[in-house]
């Protein structure tokens, strides 16, 4: 049977009442001013069908992003778009990082490729190095996948490493999938970014999304950028036609009227709230890693299950225990508002104090 492994799902497990879900790792701001009412606005045109190659969000993309139309390929949220590559890519073997976001791998099974993991290390804070690359060179896959920032752990990967996988894979004839959904969180984001390769390399895809940077996760909305015209015309042909509702075309071109602004509002934002969760767990004893986006990652030292224990107070975070490399020890938190993240350390603190406690009085070793 199916089981649903992604976060920002405990609204629907609890029935909605009291529930601070900080499983799910979405813009704290809330979506951008004017993106409601032009959803509302796109109501009477449901009756008809949507632009099956969404042209006027394409033109706005590609006015954010600073590409050409016709090198962005828009989908029902990037899983959507994630699902159609291995086959746009004509991929048998798909590599990918562990920990990393599970759909890379979903989808390539889903096509019937063969996976290929490259093992991230806690001793080097779960960072790829250039023994990626080299892992890479051998192995030889067809498609590559690189979150930058890795999700859960929020590490950013140097983008001379993405320029060494590139040349490498482009001898190989392989693609590669870079996946930056979360980095407009990153306050050096310009530094890290592959879209300084886009002219350079013909086998690079960067994926983006609407979900976390704008708020907007049930719109579903997402997108691929390649300089491979023949590629982005393959990825229509490897799903549904109009998987982008109008409503959610309406709503991204809404979104990014006035992006600039509410990147650097929400950039601002986030470092300082981050800071401030990461701190006070660290205070209480518990490894946090250095992430660079809206979500803290870290490893609880302790032997009770810190997602159950706050799950019983009314908050939930995401265990890491699903992905590849991590056990139930590791925990991913987003980023909220300032008093949902006073609640959530008022929380920790509380159950950890309380714990330590329990382990005094018995006389055992936490």
């Amino acid at each position: 049977m199916y089981e649903y492994s992604h976060g920002g799902n405990a609204v629907f497990e609890r029935g909605g009442e009291g529930v601070i879900d900080l499983s799910a790792s979405i813009n704290p701001l809330g979506m951008p001013a004017g993106v409601t009412e032009a959803i509302i606005r796109a109501i009477p045109g449901c009756t008809g069908y949507p632009d099956s190659f969404s042209a006027v969000l394409r033109e706005k993309i590609a006015e954010f992003e600073s590409v050409e139309p016709d090198s962005i390929f828009c989908g029902g949220g990037a899983s959507d778009v994630i699902f159609r590559l291995p086959g746009a890519a004509r991929a048998q073997r798909v590599m990918v990082t562990a920990p990393t976001f599970s759909d890379y791998e979903r989808a390539a099974v889903a096509s019937g490729c063969e996976i290929v993991r490259f093992a991230l290390s806690p001793e080097n804070g779960f960072r790829p190095d250039r023994c990626f690359v080299e892992t890479v060179a051998r192995a030889r896959p067809d498609l590559v996948f690189v979150c930058n920032p890795n999700n859960p752990t929020g590490v950013l990967t140097d983008a001379r490493l993405i320029g060494e996988l590139l040349d490498c894979c482009r001898k190989a004839g392989a693609v590669v999938v870079v996946d930056e959904c979360f980095l407009d969180f990153a306050e050096r984001a310009g530094e890290y970014t592959s879209k300084v390769f886009l002219g350079q390399y013909p086998n690079l895809v960067i994926l983006k999304a609407f979900t976390k940077l704008f708020a907007l996760p049930g719109i579903r909305l997402g997108y691929a950028i390649s300089p491979d015209k023949a590629l982005i015309d393959s990825l229509y042909s490897r799903g549904a036609d109009w998987s982008v509702s109008c409503l959610a075309q309406a709503a991204g071109v809404a979104a990014l009227a006035d992006a600039v602004s509410f990147v650097e509002q929400t950039r601002a934002f986030v470092s300082g709230a981050r800071a401030d969760v990461e701190s006070g767990l660290a205070r209480l004893g518990y490894e946090v890693f250095q992430s660079a986006v809206n979500y803290v990652f870290l490893r609880n030292p302790y032997p009770f299950d810190l997602r159950d224990e706050l799950d019983r107070r009314g908050i939930r975070i995401r265990s890491c225990g699903d992905f590849h490399g991590l056990d139930g020890s590791y925990c991913r938190i987003a980023v909220s508002t300032k008093e949902n993240n006073a609640k959530l350390l008022a929380a920790v603190s509380e159950i950890t104090i309380k714990n330590l406690g329990n382990c005094e009085s018995q006389n055992t070793i936490c």
